[in-house]
């Protein structure tokens, strides 16, 4: 008995402990899968710029100036993918910072030397570029476009479609899309399109 409540206290601890630190443990976990990927599978010729990419991407964590980091090892290792991670965490910090010019430039930059592996993310990303900076017409095209071509992406873009049909008046559209995240999303998440179209219905 006594050995089972110190085992089951020990479970207890260690549940605690993932909970606490499940951000942290993911993140680190993402780390390894990605290096994984970067050290295997590649073309001999590219292996090594590969992996020496993929070093300093790591050594990235290290750096007094993380973005200035980031940065290097963008425009250092183009077309790897350390190279495209250190973009899309630059392309987060610009969006956080609300620096748009320097977000627009970057999604052009991926456009050029990524344009497969994140097409729907570079064409998302430029949608809510359009949005911040007031242009809603554009925004809502390219959302649309995005639904279009990237449809596991839709979790976001039928809300982003529904909100700027909205704001543009077009409520028939914005209802359109708010029940069709209900009708594809699980039903603990549609509270927030449900009482929208509610809403709506009252105008």
């Amino acid at each position: 008995m006594y050995l089972s409540d110190k085992l089951l206290s020990f479970h207890e601890k260690l549940v605690q402990f993932f909970e606490q630190h499940l951000r942290t443990i993911l993140g680190l976990l993402a780390i390894f899968i990605t290096i994984g990927l970067l050290w295997g599978g590649f073309a001999y010729y590219k292996s090594k710029k590969e992996k020496e990419a993929s070093l300093k991407l790591m050594e990235v964590a290290k750096s007094s100036n993380i973005i200035q980091a980031l940065r290097e090892v963008k425009e250092k290792y183009k077309e790897t993918q350390a190279g495209l991670q250190a973009s899309l965490l630059l392309l987060d910090y610009y969006f956080q910072q609300k620096n748009y010019q320097e977000m627009q430039k970057l999604i052009n930059e991926l456009k050029k030397f990524y344009p497969k592996k994140v097409k729907g993310l570079i064409l998302y990303g430029e949608a809510k570029t359009l949005e911040n900076q007031g242009k809603l017409a554009k925004a809502l095209k390219i959302y649309k476009k995005v639904s279009e071509e990237q449809p596991e992406l839709n979790f976001l873009t039928y809300l982003d479609i529904a909100r700027l049909a909205e704001r543009l008046g077009k409520i028939n559209l914005a209802k359109e899309y708010y029940e069709k995240y209900i009708k594809e999303s699980p039903s603990k998440e549609s509270g927030f399109a449900e009482y929208k179209i509610f809403q709506l219905n009252k105008k």
